[in-house]
């Protein structure tokens, strides 16, 4: 894999201890970021000593006119891990801009905390994708209509709401760093130094309040700003 998908930190991270959890050692956080300034925001605070990761893959793509250009393709849009401390955590989320919130375990948690990916996983992630040329795609966390969930991001933050549809998640038609394709618009960044694709937002689901013996409101959400609650 490239070293353009790793950030790594640039000095030493300082050794914090997480007086809240007892945890002393820096874990792999999930952060939502804006969208398409992921690798923009991995530099930034990786500018700050705390390693960080962008799950993407190098692609080709060629356009009409016959110009050919390298690209990473954001396999997890707005999302990127970083491997913290709980203080660091919780003051990159007051410092950093385009940082919206940490994933917090809320289904197996109790009570909720900051969700951590293990070590082995990152490793996997970042071998499957820099070692295969077939494009690899990710499946999001499963909603299921019906499912009850809250909103914890955005004007119904702190809604308490149903699943009613479920996003519909295709395959992205992009090319491996072998292939090619042809393409007729031009991929925009929010950084242009980034040479990454301008990844599609992810599909909204829709979710739904009942009004007893009456019927029920429903609203389009992106499945980002939503956290299944537990059964």
């Amino acid at each position: 894999m490239s070293d353009n998908h790793i950030h790594p930190s640039t000095r030493p991270a300082t050794k914090n201890v997480d007086r809240a959890g007892g945890v002393p050692t820096p874990r792999w956080h999930v952060a939502i970021v804006n969208h398409n300034a992921e690798h923009t925001i991995a530099r930034t605070i990786a500018a700050q000593g705390i390693p960080t990761y962008v799950a993407s893959q190098p692609q080709l793509r060629i356009w009409r006119d016959g110009r050919r250009r390298h690209i990473d393709h954001v396999v997890i849009p707005s999302t990127i891990f970083i491997h913290c401390t709980e203080p660091q955590r919780r003051t990159l989320l007051q410092t950093t801009p385009g940082l919206h919130r940490f994933l917090i375990d809320r289904a197996t948690a109790t009570p909720p905390r900051p969700a951590t990916i293990p070590d082995q996983q990152i490793q996997r992630l970042r071998f499957m994708l820099g070692a295969t040329d077939t494009p690899v795609e990710f499946i999001p966390r499963p909603l299921t209509p019906g499912q009850h969930i809250t909103v914890i991001r955005g004007p119904l933050r702190g809604l308490h709401a149903e699943i009613l549809t479920t996003p519909a998640y295709t395959t992205p038609t992009t090319t491996s760093p072998t292939t090619s394709s042809t393409t007729s618009p031009t991929p925009t960044t929010s950084d242009p130094s980034d040479n990454t694709i301008n990844t599609p937002y992810p599909p909204t689901a829709r979710i739904l309040i009942r009004l007893h013996q009456l019927g029920c409101a429903t609203v389009a959400i992106s499945p980002l700003d939503i956290q299944p609650l537990p059964a």
